[in-house]
């Protein structure tokens, strides 16, 4: 398997069984992700491990490669960012930038543009930011990073990881879509 086969993967229609099925070349082509199949989160956010939980969000979003990429290198970082506390349960600060630092040392492999990488970079780098908390400055920067025109794609991104996470969170959706609209009108 080659970077252009798994583009298709990633591109087709039934994208969580094809992965499946060909995880073994997949694990030879990025080994970080064989670290993720069986990475206990230790956490009630999630139900999968950290492999089933990439899986399930690359299905959540539409077949774009932008996005499928961002999906599939998203979490890869959290086991060199996993912490157990004091009551066991398990916390990944810093993940998004593991994540970031992988992605970026197969980038080149995947016939990017340089606009793409850097795209890519700054997704996988935000999808776990709490907008809520950003100031308005931090919140332009953000957009200026991203830029104005795949804002979006943050949010698909939110909203897929938020449904590959416990039902019992899904409920979250709502802040996601009032945090994309807050966004999409401070951009206008």
């Amino acid at each position: 398997m080659d970077y252009n086969q798994l583009i298709e993967i990633l591109l087709s229609e039934n994208v969580y069984e094809n992965l499946k099925k060909n995880e073994t070349e997949i694990f030879s082509l990025i080994p970080e992700f064989k670290v993720c199949k069986g990475f206990d989160q230790k956490n009630s956010w999630h139900v999968y491990d950290v492999y089933e939980h990439i899986l399930h969000v690359v299905s959540g979003v539409e077949a774009n490669r932008i996005l499928r990429i961002v999906a599939l290198f998203h979490d890869t970082g959290k086991p060199l960012a996993f912490k157990l506390d004091a009551d066991g349960i398990g916390h990944f600060f810093g993940h998004w930038e593991h994540s970031a630092d992988i992605f970026s040392s197969y980038a080149a492999k995947f016939n990017l543009t340089a606009t793409e990488i850097k795209l890519i970079d700054r997704l996988i780098f935000y999808h776990d930011v709490n907008i809520d908390k950003m100031t308005d400055d931090d919140i332009f920067k953000m957009i200026n990073e991203i830029g104005a025109d795949y804002i979006t794609y943050l949010f698909a991104i939110k909203r897929a990881d938020l449904l590959a996470q416990a039902s019992q969170f899904h409920g979250l959706l709502s802040n996601i879509q009032k945090q994309e609209e807050r966004i999409l009108s401070m951009i206008k």
